[in-house]
């Protein structure tokens, strides 16, 4: 099942951990998995009072997502979860998975303790999972191994970026048309590889490096070495809270939901559905998937701005939109450029992050004054921004 193809938001992912953690060796069909929704919404990033919603859209995106699953002689090709019930009044969500699949999460829940599947609950990326569950397989198989190899195009497939068309076999299916994400290298080497090996470093006992093999001026292979880390807190008696799944002495947001809605317009950025939107979208998807999701909407939102954010994030809109702002920017003509870029501001943005995480690490308020002196800068320079792309605006309009 590590090497299954299939395409998970984390959300999802997450979900289907914590059910695993339920599984037990003489479970069928009918078993019913009992989840909190608040508990879970620990998990999720979201505040409790949303999370029953936020499950609702989880249970009814998964229950129609589909895995194949290759062995030697043999295919399997089913869904996740036969069906998710829920039964007012009570808080919970009662799960079913689909009977195929019983038997791959039962071998694979006997491969992770309770502690380690809180572990994996708590990588904020769906690649560092994949991706980590991926390594730990072929390191346990082969420990004597110096590098694991995989061809580029095989490993986009495993970790769910490249995405294969499902044609629509009867009036109840849900098709699924090809993908792929991040399909420039460079992309898919800073919002996966880099992404997963920051991650894994903080967080799991296990980290890797790694070497592209080229065909000519085209990475063609990624050969991974990997390394084990000793992390004591893995082999604690007690199973760890939520709580305990960030790392000890750093706050979890570093001003990050300050600093993506300033980005918001004006008019909307007291809002609370924005604010929990925005926060429950950046612990689950990250900074950068959130800023441009926010920008996409400011270009495009004209009513009901918080349902249109809503919508953005959670089926990433701004992502294509995003790669073309950028084709547009290396085409367009140097001449006349604005006062202040966007990337002048994502520049800063990268600054007072990273001053901000150094200071908490350090224990710096030295640093931290000096991202406080970078944040007034952006504010002034944001301010710039908007009144030229306002006139530009105004322009097109007269």
């Amino acid at each position: 099942m590590v090497s299954a193809r299939y395409a998970l938001p984390l959300g999802e992912m997450r979900l289907l951990f914590t059910v695993m953690s339920k599984v037990q060796p003489n479970d069928t069909k009918m078993t019913v998995y009992r989840i909190p929704v608040a508990e879970f919404a620990d998990f999720l990033g979201v505040a409790k009072g949303s999370a029953y919603e936020e499950m609702k859209k989880i249970t009814h995106s998964i229950v129609t997502r589909y895995v194949e699953i290759k062995s030697p002689g043999r295919l399997v090709q089913t869904t996740w979860m036969a069906q998710a019930e829920y039964v007012d009044g009570t808080g919970m969500v009662d799960v079913q998975l689909s009977e195929a699949m019983i038997p791959f999460l039962l071998n694979l829940k006997s491969n992770f303790t309770q502690y380690k599947l809180t572990m994996l609950l708590s990588f904020k990326s769906q690649y560092t999972l994949r991706l980590y569950m991926l390594l730990k397989q072929k390191r346990d198989h082969n420990p004597y191994a110096k590098t694991y190899d995989f061809e580029l195009s095989e490993l986009r497939k495993v970790l769910g970026v490249s995405i294969e068309a499902i044609p629509r076999q009867d009036k109840f299916d849900k098709p699924q048309a090809a993908m792929e994400l991040y399909s420039e290298y460079p992309d898919f080497k800073r919002r996966v590889l880099e992404t997963a090996k920051k991650e894994l470093s903080a967080k799991a006992d296990i980290s890797f490096e790694y070497d592209e093999i080229r065909h000519g001026r085209r990475v063609a292979s990624i050969s991974f070495r990997v390394f084990p880390i000793q992390r004591p807190e893995l082999f604690l008696q007690q199973p760890l809270t939520p709580a305990q799944t960030t790392l000890p002495g750093l706050d979890s947001d570093l001003d990050l939901v300050a600093t993506l809605l300033s980005f918001v317009p004006e008019a909307h950025r007291a809002k609370k559905a924005v604010r929990a939107t925005i926060e429950a979208a950046e612990q689950q998807q990250g900074f950068d998937y959130v800023k441009r999701n926010i920008l996409y909407s400011n270009a495009h939102a004209s009513k009901n701005y918080a349902g249109y954010l809503s919508g953005a994030l959670a089926i990433d809109y701004g992502h294509d939109w995003e790669i073309e702002q950028q084709q547009a920017a290396k085409t367009a003509a140097p001449a006349a450029p604005p006062a202040v870029t966007l990337a002048d501001l994502n520049n800063l943005i990268n600054e007072i992050k990273a001053l901000q995480q150094q200071s908490k690490a350090q224990g710096s308020a030295e640093l931290w004054q000096q991202a406080e002196l970078l944040k007034a800068e952006f504010a002034q320079k944001r301010e710039m921004y908007d009144a030229a792309n306002a006139d530009k605006e105004d322009e097109a309009e007269a």
